[in-house]
């Protein structure tokens, strides 16, 4: 008799196990090593840290406090759920603050994050514009092997558990942290060194009483919105377009891409990269027959048609009831204003942070011996295709690393 299938756990009991799982983990009263977020620069350090200290014959205790029921979550979202994990051409340039990035990453950028997860045992794929993935396709794959790599190299995973402040001591720091589940108490622990490696607003929360200088965050490659409204029958309308971002008669940026117009506004990775510079009242000039050539244009005029080269419901919302000439030329215009961040399109990172005077090329604070930062915690950012993960990576490393060097 053919062997049953195994039940699919609902969402519900996915939860419960996990919450059970965190639950069990035991978190110490000293650590050697603390990292706070436990998403791709986090579990970096924290291998770093743990295998470092372990080939210095310190097998010492590296701890990871995640908010989330799990660590790397944020990885899963990553690439479309495919993770574009890096990118061939990881020039510094790519780069907020490029001059810090390659002080920080060294000459050897992509050689070390690829060897990096070569030792983890991922194979990958590169793919149009130099993007790497995991040859799975499935982002689940990068996170994985971190997993079963932070575990092999015995690193406590404290999911459920969110910092809520850490101070300096005569040993070192004191952490105070709380459990997401079940009661909220505080509790304490004495820690000789701490990574901040938490994207969003948690690395400002949990270092009020440190004065390190931060840059005020806002989301970064996102969608955006804009006036005029965008009309219910383009929602969810792909064409390719030029983009210029204005602002008070100046250009900003240029992109070109695809766009997705949607009824808050306008998305797509093209619209995502412009987003680290847009605010609100920027303009945004689309030519959506950049490439179309002029003897095509004409073509279309004499055959008194735009339906061979602009999509009919664009052609209408560009210049509604107008002549042929009309419509391209407004087609070739269509100007947008940002009115801020489309609020139902989460973003895929967070642009500023703690700003790069108050580290050191080996992530360590200049006024806290001991106190590293890595990935989103710090103002760097760089475009969509892969750039972001691979500074999270090498970051993560170079900050676990350091920690550990600061231990022995």
């Amino acid at each position: 008799m053919a062997a049953q299938r195994k039940k699919r756990l609902s969402r519900t009991e996915k939860n419960n196990a996990l919450l059970a799982q965190a639950a069990a983990v035991k978190v110490p009263s000293v650590a050697d090593v603390v990292v706070v977020g436990g998403g791709a620069s986090g579990l970096t350090a924290a291998i770093s840290a743990a295998e470092a200290l372990q080939d210095a014959g310190h097998p010492d205790t590296v701890v990871v406090f995640e908010r989330a029921l799990e660590c790397g979550r944020t990885i899963l979202a990553t690439g479309g759920g495919r993770c574009n994990f890096a990118n061939e051409d990881v020039r510094t340039e790519n780069y907020r603050h490029p001059a810090f990035v390659r002080s920080v990453v060294g000459g050897k950028y992509l050689k070390e994050v690829l060897s990096f997860f070569r030792t983890c045992g991922l194979a990958w794929i590169t793919e149009d514009e130099g993007r790497m993935y995991p040859v799975t396709r499935e982002a689940s794959s990068v996170r994985d092997v971190l997993l079963a790599r932070a575990k092999k190299a015995g690193v406590i995973l404290a999911c459920a558990r969110e910092i809520v402040d850490i101070q300096t001591t005569s040993q070192g720091f004191e952490v105070a942290w709380k459990e997401t589940f079940g009661e909220e108490t505080r509790h304490t622990l004495t820690a000789r060194t701490v990574i901040l490696a938490g994207g969003g607003a948690s690395t400002s929360a949990v270092t009020h009483h440190l004065d390190l200088a931060m840059v005020s965050e806002r989301p970064g490659l996102c969608a955006l919105a804009c006036l005029p409204k965008i009309p219910a029958q383009l929602d969810g309308k792909r064409t390719h377009a030029r983009a210029h971002l204005m602002r008070d008669g100046k250009l900003l940026a240029t992109e070109c891409g695809e766009v997705l117009f949607r009824s808050f506004g306008i998305s797509g990775i093209m619209v995502f990269n412009l987003s680290r510079m847009a605010h609100s009242g920027d303009t945004i000039s689309l030519d959506l027959l950049y490439e179309v050539d002029r003897s095509a244009l004409q073509a279309a005029i004499e055959a008194q048609t735009t339906d061979g080269i602009l999509d009919s419901a664009l052609a209408e919302f560009v210049a509604p009831g107008t002549s042929i000439p009309a419509k391209i030329s407004a087609a070739q215009h269509l100007v947008l204003t940002v009115t801020g961040v489309a609020q139902s399109v989460p973003p895929q990172i967070t642009i500023g942070g703690l700003a790069i005077e108050n580290f050191d090329q080996n992530l360590e604070a200049h006024a806290y011996p001991g106190l590293f930062a890595c990935g989103e915690a710090l103002d760097i950012d760089a475009p969509c295709g892969g750039f972001n993960l691979a500074w999270a990576w090498r970051s993560g490393m170079v900050a676990g690393i350091s920690a550990a060097r600061h231990l022995v």
